[in-house]
């Protein structure tokens, strides 16, 4: 059997990427504790989000494997990291640790424990959160490392420098001047992940090219997928994460216009983030949008016409003791809104929503 050629999985991390689909996958030994694991329908394999209702006190681990690995959105380790907030045990675990474990930390930290069942949230806090204290600076010292040399690769956070050389030009002028090479040791690679999704079982002895190539076309054998990285040091996944993504040149990263945060863009033009810690949260995508869309209202002049001429008119209505003025004052209401959702659904322009507005001011 092909899968007798194990690749290390327990107490350790693999990650292996797929261009084609923009996804990364990994196997690794986290504790479950205000996580749960998510179930995306674009996704085949599920991935971890902290819960929304914190309620549940429940802690255990629990392992992937190359058959059911956790599955992301390409680039979201490397994302997660620098995104991380490592000010304490607490924001480090919820922005970054609680979606991959601490087995990353032995480089740092050599006789970190293995996941386990803990009996009360003090214990599991009491467990790691001494460890965390000790590699902190470790921990923002390469957080800061990986940060500057996106930001030189991309131009941002006002970083021009060299801003006529290409991302990848500059990434390895950033990683042989800092000497970022030295974290791509400790790294096994394998190419089993070929077969990572086998449910089938495939028999080395009973392989045909019949079975290959149906199994080429249904997925089970996947040449689109990358080779796997198997290793235990933290700075060795960010080195192969961000080798990865700086090798695709059709892949940028840039920083959210809303929340700050870095995010890699499905389409160059994007502005916000997709980026989620809880099940249920709203991406800065829907904020974004939906601030730029009232922002936008408000500064159409025809709106404001409106508004302004409402309160006109409102005033008109309250003062007087003419049932026809507060009459007309209705059905004029109710026509300039018809007219303003024929603006909102693309049926009249702003110009003519504007033009309505002053010509029936007063009707």
């Amino acid at each position: 059997m092909l899968r007798e050629n194990h690749i290390p999985v327990k107490n350790s991390f693999n990650i292996w990427f797929n261009r084609e689909k923009r996804k990364e996958f990994y196997t690794t030994s986290v504790i479950m504790y205000k996580t749960t694991f998510n179930h995306n329908y674009n996704n085949r394999f599920p991935n971890i989000l902290l819960k929304s209702d914190n309620t549940s006190k429940e802690i255990y681990f629990t392992s992937s494997n190359f058959r059911e690995p956790f599955e992301e959105n390409y680039g979201t380790f490397l994302i997660r990291f620098i995104n991380a907030d490592f000010s304490s045990f607490e924001n480090a675990y919820l922005t970054f640790f609680c979606f991959y474990g601490f087995t990353i930390l032995k480089e740092f930290y050599k006789d970190i424990p293995n996941p386990q069942l803990y009996k009360t949230e003090n214990d599991f806090i009491k467990t790691y959160e001494p460890i965390f204290i000790k590699i902190k600076p470790n921990l923002k010292e390469l957080q800061y490392l990986i940060k500057r040399c996106i930001d030189y690769m991309y131009n941002l956070n006002n970083n021009s420098k060299d801003k006529n050389y290409s991302s990848f030009e500059k990434y390895l002028t950033y990683t042989i001047s800092n000497n970022v090479f030295k974290y791509s040791t400790n790294i096994e690679v394998f190419y089993f992940q070929l077969f990572a999704h086998d449910t089938l079982n495939i028999a080395s002895q009973s392989i045909t090219p019949k079975i290959v190539r149906e199994h080429l076309e249904n997925g089970i054998i996947n040449i689109n997928d990358s080779a796997v990285f198997h290793t235990s040091y933290l700075s060795n996944i960010l080195y192969v994460s961000l080798a990865e993504i700086a090798s695709n040149e059709n892949v940028k990263i840039k920083v959210c216009k809303n929340c700050g945060k870095y995010f890699i863009p499905i389409k160059n033009t994007e502005k916000y983030c997709d980026i989620t810690y809880y099940q249920n949260e709203a991406t800065c995508k829907i904020i974004g949008a939906n601030n730029s869309y009232t922002k936008k209202r408000k500064s159409v002049e025809g709106i404001k016409f409106y508004r302004n001429n409402y309160q006109r008119r409102l005033m008109q209505a309250k003062r007087s003791d003419d049932e026809q003025v507060k009459l007309a004052f209705e059905n004029w209401k109710q026509l300039a809104k018809s007219k303003i959702k024929e603006f909102n659904n693309k049926e009249i322009s702003e110009e003519g929503l504007f033009e309505w507005m002053k010509k029936n001011k007063d009707i």
